[in-house]
């Protein structure tokens, strides 16, 4: 969205096309780490039928693919684990970086993306997952 500022036009530095190429960017300096879990994230992805690309992408972005970890939890020791799961879900499935927890994940992930569409049924799917 554009903004006026002292009579200007100028685009937020937030736009959803910023935030994208920043994702790009991050998932891309991520790939080399989650080369790790390609095989339990394929796997996970099959059985609840997820676009593989869309689970790393969620652990780039949640956790930097562990980068930002310490023995699993964020520096606030609030969220654990590759996807980030809060203190308020129920207890993690695994280790932190286990395909159980990529499973865990995943689920309430699969979870969320349902609820939006039961709430917004006539968005688009791209909608719907933003």
């Amino acid at each position: 969205k554009a903004r006026v500022l002292d009579g200007r036009v100028c685009k937020s530095a937030f736009s959803y096309t910023a935030r994208f190429a920043m994702v790009r960017r991050t998932a891309e300096a991520d790939m080399v780490r989650l080369k790790k879990y390609e095989f339990p994230i394929k796997r996970v992805a099959r059985k609840l039928c997820l676009d593989p690309a869309l689970i790393a992408a969620v652990i780039s972005q949640e956790s930097r693919v562990g980068l930002h970890l310490d023995n699993g939890w964020d520096p606030d020791r609030q969220k654990y684990g590759l996807m980030q799961l809060s203190r308020q879900q129920p207890q993690p499935f695994g280790a932190w970086d286990s395909e159980e927890h990529i499973n865990q994940g995943s689920n309430i992930l699969v979870l969320s993306i349902n609820e939006v569409q039961a709430r917004h049924p006539a968005w688009t799917w791209d909608q719907q997952l933003r």
